[in-house]
């Protein structure tokens, strides 16, 4: 009989016993014991090769030892290979540059999702690449960006006699380590970085009138973090108008919706479109919520700006986080009934912003007896005053002093003033910018 299914192998007859018994070696029995003598021999597997295994065959936690290397893609695999991963190394690629091939032994037949190669690129990428296997078909080479999407190589991401890792996602390859990765720079500030990596230094993007002098702002060159915290990104210097609707470009339009209002605050973004890897910059009434142009979908504020009763660009010199109006603005002009409980007033700075205005007062005395008025400020969201203007240099003296001083204002713009005196003299408050601490 063959074995048990177990693995034993047992007899039919036990010839000793036989004989006691006086039972003869007859035919039959002889064929029946041998015939399972044979079955059991052709389940068993033999050295040379000639057995074709059936079933699976459980070691018992043993191992083969001594085994060959594979050599095609249904040999079984030694240690070693693995260890070597030298069925998953293609060696140095062949095609050229930007269409790569590979012809690895043994030879693939369909790409499987998750493979993994590791290669020497032949030549320098210049751009967007392919990667052939076995002739089984060119797949782009891909990278992910920043936000976790798959974008095309950059030229130099593969470079000449360098080892690379590529994994094949069901559609493209993969590459994992590009020389131009995207960095996710959430908690980097003012700093970003090159295609390649190199970190630069802050560049602050600075804002100043332009040519058309009432309508155009010039923005310089330099980087800027996503106010999103996702990253950040190097804008080029351009010129945008805004008194035209927003058209990507030097020169061009630059207002997100509506026409350009008298007497409004506008604010000044960089804004990033990262399909095209293109910056541009854009005027809005909105703080927060400024209206993109399509495929822009990343922002920050680099500065706001003020229109006069003409809507007219109120004319500005940006020095770091000040800006200085070229004209100072007269915001009060009064030679009687001076306020001399507290007052709002309404100064030349961007609403929406607490900034602090820079600021002038002028008083000058024309009364006998002389009279010694003292003027004061507040910030509204505080209760402490401060004295911005004062004269006590004596009686019957006619004369005019000036101070300067800053002060906060609130979102809208505004400030709180008073008199000690409300009679005849004359009191002015000048604007002379602002400081913007928000940048």
């Amino acid at each position: 009989m063959p074995r048990n299914g177990s693995g034993t192998f047992n007899r039919i007859y036990d010839w000793t016993t036989d004989q006691a018994n006086g039972i003869n070696c007859e035919a039959d029995r002889m064929d029946e014991e041998f015939d399972g003598m044979a079955t059991a021999l052709s389940n068993s597997i033999a050295k040379d090769g000639q057995t074709t295994i059936t079933a699976n065959i459980p070691f018992n936690s043993k191992k083969i030892t001594g085994l060959a290397n594979g050599s095609a893609r249904t040999d079984s695999i030694a240690l070693g290979q693995v260890q070597d991963n030298s069925y998953g190394t293609l060696g140095t690629l062949g095609g050229s540059a930007d269409t790569y091939t590979a012809s690895p032994s043994p030879a693939i037949t369909a790409y499987a999702t998750g493979s993994e190669f590791n290669l020497k690129v032949n030549a320098t990428n210049t751009g967007a690449s392919t990667l052939n296997v076995s002739a089984v078909g060119a797949k782009t080479i891909k990278k992910y960006d920043g936000a976790g999407s798959k974008v095309d190589l950059e030229a130099g991401d593969l470079q000449q006699d360098q080892y690379y890792k590529v994994i094949y996602d069901g559609t493209d390859f993969v590459l994992n380590n590009p020389e131009a990765p995207y960095l996710k720079t959430v908690n980097l500030t003012k700093s970003t970085t090159t295609a390649y990596g190199v970190s630069y230094l802050s560049k602050q993007i600075i804002i100043s009138n332009g040519t058309d002098s009432d309508h155009d702002i010039d923005f310089t060159a330099g980087n800027f973090n996503f106010d999103d915290g996702t990253g950040q990104a190097v804008a080029t210097a351009l010129t945008k108008q805004i008194d035209s609707s927003w058209v990507a470009g030097d020169n061009a339009g630059g207002l997100d919706t509506g026409t350009v209002a008298a007497d409004t605050t506008y604010h000044c973004f960089a804004i990033w479109n990262p399909t095209t890897e293109t910056a541009d910059f854009l005027f809005s009434t909105s703080l927060a919520s400024p209206t993109l142009p399509s495929g822009y979908t990343k922002k920050t504020r680099v500065g706001s700006i003020i229109t006069n009763s003409s809507s007219n660009i109120i004319l500005f010199v940006q020095r770091g986080k000040e800006f200085i109006l070229k004209t100072k603005i007269t915001e009060v002009n009064i030679s009687s009934s001076i306020p001399t409980s507290l007052t709002d007033l309404v100064v030349t700075s961007p609403s929406g912003l607490i900034t602090s205005v820079l600021m002038g007062c002028h008083i000058q005395t024309n009364s006998t007896p002389f009279k010694s008025p003292t003027v004061f400020a507040k910030d509204k969201n505080l209760d402490t005053e401060v004295i911005i203007g004062a004269d006590g240099r004596g009686d019957n003296f006619t004369g005019k002093t000036m101070n300067t001083f800053s002060i906060y204002s609130d979102t809208s713009s505004t400030i709180q003033y008073r008199a000690t005196d409300s009679g005849t003299w004359n009191l002015q408050i000048f604007c002379f910018g602002w400081v913007d601490y928000q940048l």
